[in-house]
């Protein structure tokens, strides 16, 4: 399929923040626009952080769903190409259905929303349906929405990595480095947190800011600046592209260091972690701290392996042949079926917005709170200040009437006294 000249067309639930899919479409977005495609997103909500990351990339434009300019950009030019993420699909493009080529995305096995939303018309549509994992495409094909779909169209994905990740020169720093890519960091890990610190400097890179974490994009820069990494995801396919080892460890469990032996294993599950079970905070200081030095060497030998597997453009050309020599010719929609679907995007879109929004507000209450403790805690230093200096004043001040008594009481007495001897001598005078 020739790319430069084309317009393709991606759909995604939303465009937020530094997370999975979002980071799927964000590689993409930026593989095709590289290779002078003309590409269009269409979304639920698009904001930051992740938005000035596509506000960069020149040749993708990025609308939200409902935008009229959307809808004016596709009847201008249709998408040669529909890559369809979370069943959302433009009314403009459900009108020309026979004229472009549709392939589907599921990314999890587990959300609810990757899981299709439109079985009839996916069927209809999808030149090719793509999965993550091995165990995705396994779940979402027992589900039996898949029969009228040939085998054949059913395919691995499998969250390749940028060409970049590939150039990464692996290079010892002078305090051996451990980054963390998380935005779920179970707790057993975050205990292990001091025991890698003894040994390693340590960089938590996540949405959990309370566990020291800071949200960012994981670049090859991120790669080339440390020695190993703990993650699960997509972040294991960039390490094993780079040649980083890499610590398969997160909220669902995990292997532990990738070898060439676990990681048919591990990749089943998309390097989830799953079925692999949960490891003790003292077991995962340990494996870490002693199997350092081996997982170094073993990474070197599972990129040469695995390199051309996890590649994005060495899969993307793979499946677009597939895809241009296999094109499945599409019936033109009926106004029932763009009608229906057209009602359950929107109302799933609503829900979308609505959980963005129940979400902003939650961490804007998140921040008062925590705001109002610090207010709280600072007004609680201030106070017991104010206590010790009253305290102080009230020593002082009992310190002062007690002088002022011990000395009025000196003068009452020396007075008294003086009084009596006066009076005493003067009785005793007159006898």
């Amino acid at each position: 399929m020739q790319l430069k000249g084309s317009k393709f067309l991606i759909t995604q639930a939303h465009l937020l923040r530094y997370m999975g899919a979002e980071i799927v479409t964000l590689e993409l977005a930026e593989y095709l626009a590289g290779q002078g495609v003309e590409v269009v997103i269409a979304t639920h909500s698009f904001g930051y952080p992740i938005r000035q990351e596509f506000d960069r990339i020149e040749g993708v434009t990025v609308f939200e769903l409902w935008e009229d300019a959307l809808a004016a950009n596709l009847q201008e030019r249709l998408p040669d190409l529909a890559w369809i993420q979370h069943s959302i699909i433009p009314v403009v493009v459900l009108e020309h259905a026979d004229e472009i080529l549709f392939v589907f995305h599921h990314m999890s096995s587990i959300l609810p929303a990757e899981f299709t939303m439109a079985a009839v018309l996916e069927s209809a549509l999808a030149t090719a349906v793509l999965f993550e994992s091995p165990r995705s495409l396994e779940i979402h094909r027992a589900t039996g929405v898949y029969e009228d779909v040939d085998p054949d169209r059913l395919q691995v994905m499998g969250n390749a990595a940028p060409a970049r990740f590939g150039d990464v020169s692996p290079t010892p720093n002078n305090e051996r480095r451990i980054t963390v890519v998380s935005n779920h960091i179970p707790p057993e890990l975050v205990a292990a947190f001091e025991g890698i610190r003894e040994r390693f400097d340590l960089v938590v890179i996540g949405s959990q800011s309370e566990l020291g974490a800071t949200p960012r994009r994981v670049t090859p820069d991120t790669l080339a600046g440390t020695d190993a990494m703990i993650s699960i995801g997509k972040t294991v396919q960039y390490s094993i592209v780079a040649g980083v080892p890499v610590y398969c460890y997160d909220h669902f469990g995990g292997p532990g260091w990738i070898t060439r032996a676990n990681i048919e294993d591990a990749r089943w599950e998309n390097f989830s972690g799953r079925r692999a079970g949960t490891k003790t905070a003292a077991e995962i200081v340990v494996e870490i701290s002693e199997g350092f030095d081996d997982a170094v060497a073993e990474a070197a030998l599972v990129r040469r392996d695995w390199t051309r597997v996890y590649l994005l453009p060495e899969r993307l050309e793979d499946l677009l042949e597939f895809v241009s020599e296999r094109r499945r010719p599409v019936s033109k929609l009926t106004p029932q079926q763009i009608q229906g679907h057209e009602n359950v995007q929107a109302a799933f879109g609503s829900y979308v917005r609505e959980w963005i929004r129940m979400e902003a507000l939650s961490n804007e209450l998140k921040a008062a709170a925590i705001e109002l403790e610090a207010a709280t805690i600072k007004l609680g230093a201030e106070l017991l200040e104010q206590e010790d200096a009253l305290t102080t004043m009230r020593q002082e001040q009992a310190e002062l009437y007690s002088s002022q008594l011990f000395r009025t009481l000196s003068r009452i007495r020396h007075s008294w006294v003086n009084r009596t001897f006066r009076k005493l001598r003067s009785m005793l005078g007159g006898l």
